[in-house]
């Protein structure tokens, strides 16, 4: 496959502009487009304190379109223009924070780009669709090109995906593991185990809860958890154990916890909530007349009750996370049962190779040396390679997030790029 760097990737993104029906009003020309692109390319290869330099750099021109696209941006504008430069971005990434704000640019006189000023954003922009009452109004209608890494390149109009360029390799479409068919088959058994076990008159309704509601809203909550855990910038792991007796045999002969739950009904709180959340919305949607009450059904209902176990969902993704946070790992079964958290992972299941997934269901897979990776990575590895049944999902201090599974008989990871 042949790489592809800034003047090429100008190109495509010029290429692909009009196929996303966006005015070209919000592109600049050809050669300030490239020389953007360039300037992104070059200030993702720097370090700022032995950290890789991350930033948003936003094409906008005029402030008053801050507030009609994105209500809850605030734009600051800087009393002279600072001079665009890799160096320039550098200096100014740590206070204009990755996931909190962009950097506002626009072109001078002579045709140079120039730092105009700053927009704080929040971070609801990073999974707008991590939950109902997220707001994906939080960027502005405009040209951004995020600077997520070395040679890692996300360009899109606000909130919407234009293509991704990673180490010279261009990817128009998101790479998602939850979009995958491998990992919800994974949790199967736990979503018919909740459409088993609700009320007599929710399972003999005129209305039904579809399936593939259970795996989305499940989906949302390990969202924000990824969310917040990437925003605070010290990285973790979440790891999922098969359910009953096995995986407590897996958690026994694995690991080394600093804390093991006593298993009780409390640490299966996120089932009891969403089996309270699925009758409310079966109410609501039978009340409305649905037949099929799906995620998106669910997404548009007002109800004061739903609001209610949704911020009870919200604050166990928040839970998640801040367990995430304690060097080890957390650990679940896939029922979101709670095990214990700061785990060390044990076993000398070392693995030498390990397969980057090309494609979502990994039947393309790059070989690499498992070494290559950080400890985290390599914990999770070897989890993986001596406990085929487990997920790991990995967060770097950078904010990259890897899925590591057993697929089609090889340890394999996926990069989270939604």
């Amino acid at each position: 496959m042949e790489s592809v760097y800034p003047k090429g990737l100008a190109e495509r993104v010029k290429a692909r502009w009009p196929e996303l029906n966006i005015s070209a009003s919000h592109l600049p020309e050809p050669g300030p487009l490239a020389d953007l692109i360039d300037i992104a390319y070059q200030t993702s290869l720097l370090e700022e304190e032995s950290r890789h330099v991350t930033a948003r750099i936003a094409f906008l021109d005029r402030s008053d379109s801050v507030a009609a696209s994105a209500p809850l941006s605030t734009p600051l504008e800087f009393d002279a223009p600072i001079p665009l430069t890799p160096h320039s971005v550098r200096k100014l990434a740590a206070a204009v924070s990755y996931f909190r704000s962009l950097l506002k640019v626009g072109l001078n006189a002579s045709g140079g780009w120039q730092i105009q000023g700053m927009v704080t954003t929040g971070t609801h922009w990073i999974n707008h669709d991590a939950g109902p009452h997220d707001q994906a109004g939080s960027l502005p209608a405009c040209l951004i090109v995020h600077v997520n890494g070395p040679g890692h390149l996300l360009i899109t109009y606000g909130a919407q995906r234009v293509l991704e360029s990673h180490g010279g390799m261009v990817l128009e479409d998101a790479f998602d593991p939850f979009r995958s068919a491998w990992l919800p088959r994974r949790f199967v058994k736990v979503r018919e185990s909740l459409l088993a076990d609700l009320p007599a008159t929710v399972q003999q309704g005129s209305s039904q809860i579809c399936e593939s509601f259970v795996k989305d809203f499940a989906q949302s909550v390990v969202r924000r958890a990824l969310r917040l855990s990437r925003t605070r910038r010290h990285g973790g792991m979440l790891v999922y154990l098969p359910l009953g007796d096995e995986g407590e045999r897996i958690a026994d002969d694995w690991f080394r916890f600093r804390v093991r739950f006593k298993p009780n009904d409390h640490t299966k709180r996120f089932r009891q909530m969403m089996l309270r959340l699925m009758e409310r919305a079966h109410q609501v949607g039978t009340r409305h007349g649905l037949q099929v009450i799906t995620w998106d059904d669910y997404q548009h209902m007002d109800d004061t009750e739903l609001m209610k176990i949704d911020r009870e969902l919200i604050e166990f993704a928040h839970l998640l996370a801040d367990l995430m946070d304690i060097d080890g790992s957390l650990v679940l079964d896939r029922s979101f049962r709670l095990i214990g958290f700061g785990a060390e992972i044990l076993g000398d299941s070392h693995a030498k190779v390990v397969h980057r997934a090309i494609d979502l269901e990994a039947t393309q897979a790059a070989p690499e040396a498992a070494d290559s990776a950080g400890t985290r990575h390599r914990s999770a590895y070897r989890l993986v390679n001596g406990v085929p049944d487990a997920v790991a999902v990995v967060v770097s201090q950078d904010g990259d997030v890897r899925f590591v599974a057993n697929q089609n008989d090889r340890t394999t990871y996926w990069p989270y790029l939604p």
